[in-house]
């Protein structure tokens, strides 16, 4: 963890004080592939049961505050066009989920 500042930790403290990113932020490190459509996210917070919203409005949520939040960390990349979601992994995101990765199992 030496070649990261506080500002880079605290960043990924900020990032996953929702629960709705540390559900994507898990599921994108559990997937076979580096990148995610945005639909298969909607798909997965609507199987853990986030929220009682109805699914536009979650893609809402998703489009105007977690991805751009997530976009800010640069092991992400939020591309709205192609409506792909990008991961290059993060070892202190996946040790501070480590912990808890059962409550964000992608089989719900």
């Amino acid at each position: 963890m030496g070649e990261y500042t506080a500002e880079k930790v605290n960043q990924r403290f900020a990032l996953l004080n929702q629960y709705e990113r540390r559900c994507i932020v898990y599921f994108l490190q559990e997937t076979e592939t580096d990148h995610v459509p945005i639909n298969e996210l909607v798909n997965h917070l609507k199987k853990q049961d986030t929220t009682p919203n109805e699914r536009d409005e979650l893609i809402i949520s998703l489009r105007h505050t977690h991805l751009p939040k997530l976009d800010t960390i640069d092991t992400f990349d939020v591309d709205f066009r192609s409506e792909i979601v990008h991961y290059d992994g993060d070892k202190i995101l996946k040790a501070l989920l480590e912990p808890i990765s059962e409550t964000y199992s992608p089989s719900g």
